[in-house]
C-alpha cells in the first residue's frame, strides 16, 4: 500500500496504522482470525466514500462521461483484504479469456486477440 492516500469514511489512513503502537498488529490479527472463524465481515468494511474525478479538465465538466470514480475504503478493510489475498490467493484464479484487471497483463493481448 502507498502512504499519503486519503482516508475512508472513518478518516483513518495508512500512516495511522504505521505509526501506531506495535500491539495494534496483535489486535488486528485477533480480530481478523475471529472474523474468519465466525464467517462474519462487518458491514462497515464495505462502506466507502465515492469521489468523482475529472478525466479532462478542458472537456465538458457537465458530462458524466468526463468523470471516473474512485471509492475511498476504510484502511482496516484494505489490510484485511491483503491478509486474505496473502493467505488464500493461490486458490483464486480467473479465466484465460479475462484480459483486464490481471496481474502483469496489459492491453496488448486484448488488442491482438480482437484483431484476429
Amino acid at each position: 500500500m502507498k502512504s499519503g492516500k486519503a482516508g475512508g469514511y472513518d478518516n483513518l489512513t495508512l500512516e495511522h496504522i504505521l505509526f501506531s503502537h506495535p500491539s495494534l498488529v496483535i489486535h488486528l490479527c485477533n480480530i481478523f482470525n475471529l472474523m474468519l472463524k465466525h464467517c462474519y465481515v462487518p458491514n462497515e468494511f464495505g462502506r466507502g466514500i465515492i469521489v468523482p474525478l475529472v478525466k479532462d479538465k478542458r472537456g465538458d465538466l457537465f458530462s458524466s462521461s468526463n468523470y471516473r470514480v474512485i471509492t475511498a475504503s476504510p484502511i482496516i478493510s484494505k489490510i484485511f483484504e491483503l491478509c486474505l489475498l496473502d493467505r488464500f490467493g493461490y486458490f483464486l484464479s480467473s479465466s484465460d479469456l479475462q484480459l483486464g484487471f490481471k496481474k502483469n497483463i496489459g492491453c496488448s493481448p486484448g488488442i491482438f486477440w480482437c484483431r484476429m
